[in-house]
């Protein structure tokens, strides 16, 4: 045994040696190689050889001594793990001979971990689970283990596809006890007029969404004015019931917003609440908080006012039955006189409030919409193209009016309210917009484009007068990437990429945080009630969470196009240049709206400009927004990909021609 003055040498002899080393933190960064990387904390990134490498786990922080390797690189030795994040993931079941091992799906992370006799059960290789890491690698000599979780599905079980995403971008399902009970007591609780609510259960407001919606926010009413319109908007609110730091609005905060996955719904308000109670069903009272707004027959927007209300909404109005009433002036029987004449004051209205955005703000081009329509094993059964039409416009024109105005009066109310900014160009990007605008359009007068007003005309003439210098029809997809996506903030700033000086998001309070917030901020003016400013930490942790469902939308719906294609290979479609980089093009497909990749740098080098996003092969250029001919390859669906292969004209035509051609009996 070690005496004191031993084991006292010992502790200093390691100090010492500790002291000696070049130690630094920072985070693993793996490969789909043996090695790894580690982002240090100073900036630097630092190479992890392959034995090192299987100690870690994706995110693991890490204390590291500092070497340079034969290849002058800096290395890293591990010597502590300070914090691992993987707690838990999802991945495919995979048998290899008597061991047993779970493939996650982590990415750039390409190693099997072990899965221990006792936590097996009776799972088949390729079954779909969710795990947790039992038993870190870093004590182990690198042998990591997962315990099973949850089991998932099996390939090709209808729904399957939706529960792994679910899992996988680990969205919020459940409810906890308390919410459930909350939810339960505003069901049970009638709906009866306050003071402070105006009761307009007599204005014919209606609804106008898809048909399938049950989620509806808010509601329309438009009289004629003699200098214009008087439009009001209800939206429904929530934030009678649910008070803030309740369990309700604890669990809404968390989800951040519904996440509308093909199949299924992940709401944000129970089901209960979201479909029925708090939506604008026809022929029932409901609390709102509503926009009155003067439009005046140019479009600009004058006087408005937001106060509390109960209302009736009189009827639900299908995208489909509007535009039958305003584009062939059909008379549905369903639908009653009084409401046919107001539906086209209320096209007339928007489309008053598109022209003035079209010469004072910014709008985007019109796209059609995708639907994918399921069979009832969950797959895609077939995929509709719908172009927007006058029905959408009037909702669009009446949701945009709506939220400048919540946007100007919280500007006029600092603290209260949440924004949602965009400041245009990114900043590390904007000095090449100017350069490339300089070298296609050097007598075009660019302005300071960091100004709302500068960049408002750039970006409405490249978009609406393509003729007016040549350059501007490829210069427009460029300089649309360079641009930053919105944000949410606390601090009142243009929205660049609307055009608009202030923009607050209040119209869909039942599946949005953020609108739910900002009724309450309303409420609190209104009120004349001290400002309760959102914090940094509710701001990033809604658009994180934003950002997953967005993610996880994407991936559901590659996931399943990927076998829709899969029996539709050989096809041929025309499609839109969406991506170009060193390896080819990505092609989003016009008939279906699936993205699918042309592999350019097989046969010979092609040319590739990163600067304009164009590529050459064989005298052949390829630039965003071109319109290209492909028929479908084959299908990646281990990394969910469409492979697509370039056609000419003729070929595509003699194609299309041999598609539709009927079969020999």
């Amino acid at each position: 045994m070690f005496n004191k003055d031993a084991l006292q040498q010992l502790s200093e002899l390691k100090t010492n040696l500790r002291s000696e080393k070049d130690l630094a933190s920072g985070v693993v960064r793996t490969t789909t190689r043996r090695f790894a990387f580690v982002n240090l904390d100073d900036g630097r990134d630092a190479f992890l050889p392959p034995d090192e490498t299987l100690k870690v786990l994706p995110g693991d922080r890490v204390e590291v001594s500092l070497t340079s390797n034969k290849k002058d690189q800096l290395e890293a030795q591990l010597e502590r793990l300070l914090d691992s994040e993987l707690k838990q993931f999802v991945g495919r079941y995979r048998i290899k001979g008597n061991a047993h091992f779970v493939e996650p799906d982590l990415p750039q992370f390409s190693r099997w971990l072990f899965i221990p006799p006792n936590s097996r059960g009776k799972h088949e290789d390729g079954d779909y689970i969710q795990c947790r890491v039992s038993r870190h690698p870093f004590k182990h000599q690198g042998k990591a283990q997962a315990s099973i979780e949850h089991t998932l599905g099996k390939p090709g079980e209808p729904g399957v596809e939706a529960r792994y995403i679910t899992a996988k971008f680990e969205l919020p399902t459940d409810w906890s006890s308390k919410a459930q009970d909350q939810a339960q007591a505003i069901n049970l609780t009638p709906i009866t007029a306050q003071p402070e609510q105006e009761d307009l259960t007599h204005l014919p407001f209606v609804t106008i969404d898809a048909e399938t919606t049950r989620d509806m926010d808010d509601a329309v009413y438009l009289e004629s004015r003699e200098e214009g319109w008087e439009l009001w908007v209800a939206i429904a609110d929530p934030s009678r019931y649910i008070e803030s730091g309740t369990p309700l609005d604890q669990a809404a905060r968390e989800r951040a917003s519904t996440v509308y996955l093909l199949g299924q719904s992940v709401t944000m308000l129970p089901s209960e609440l979201s479909h029925d109670t708090f939506s604008l069903v026809p022929e029932q009272r409901r609390p709102v908080v509503v926009c009155r707004m003067q439009i005046a027959s140019d479009g600009t927007i004058g006087d408005y006012r937001f106060s509390e209300a109960l209302i009736r909404s009189h009827h639900k109005l299908s995208y489909n039955l509007v535009s039958e009433v305003l584009d062939h002036d059909a008379r549905p029987e369903e639908l009653p006189e009084p409401i046919a004449p107001m539906l086209k004051q209320l096209y007339q209205c928007a489309r008053a409030r598109g022209e003035h955005r079209q010469q004072y703000a910014l709008v985007m081009e019109d796209r059609p919409d995708y639907y994918f329509v399921l069979n009832d094993q969950k797959k895609i059964d077939r995929i509709e193209k719908r172009e927007r039409t006058s029905a959408h416009r009037i909702v669009e024109e009446a949701m945009l009016a709506t939220n400048i105005c919540a946007g100007e009066l919280f500007s006029r109310y600092p603290g209260h309210g949440i924004f949602s900014n965009h400041i245009g160009f990114r900043p590390e990007r904007l000095d090449d917009a100017l350069s490339l605008m300089k070298e296609d359009s050097p007598d075009y007068a660019v302005g300071d484009p960091r100004a709302l007003s500068d960049f408002q005309r750039l970006l409405s003439d490249l978009r609406n007068n393509p003729d007016q210098i040549p350059a501007f029809s490829t210069l427009l997809p460029l300089l649309q990437r360079m641009l930053q996506a919105a944000s949410l903030s606390a601090e009142a700033s243009e929205h660049f990429g609307l055009g608009f000086a202030h923009y607050a998001t209040v119209t869909s309070p039942i599946r949005r945080y953020h609108d739910l917030y900002n009724h309450r901020a309303i409420k609190n003016i209104l009120r004349e009630e001290a400002p309760q400013k959102p914090s940094a930490e509710l701001l990033e942790q809604l658009q994180t969470q934003l950002h997953r469902g967005r993610q996880a939308c994407r991936q559901l719906e590659q996931w399943l196009a990927c076998d829709f294609v899969s029996d539709r290979i050989g096809s041929v479609h025309t499609g839109t240049i969406g991506m170009v980089n060193s390896m080819g093009i990505g092609v989003k497909l016009d008939d279906w709206g699936i993205e699918g990749f042309v592999r350019m740098d097989q046969e010979g080098k092609p040319s590739f400009d990163s600067r304009r996003l164009k590529i050459t092969v064989e005298a052949h250029q390829y630039r965003l927004d071109q319109k290209v001919h492909v028929i479908i390859k084959s299908v990646d669906h281990a990394r969910q990909r469409i492979a697509l292969e370039l056609v000419d004209e003729d070929t595509a035509e003699r194609l299309k021609v041999w598609e539709q051609a009927p079969e020999s009996p």
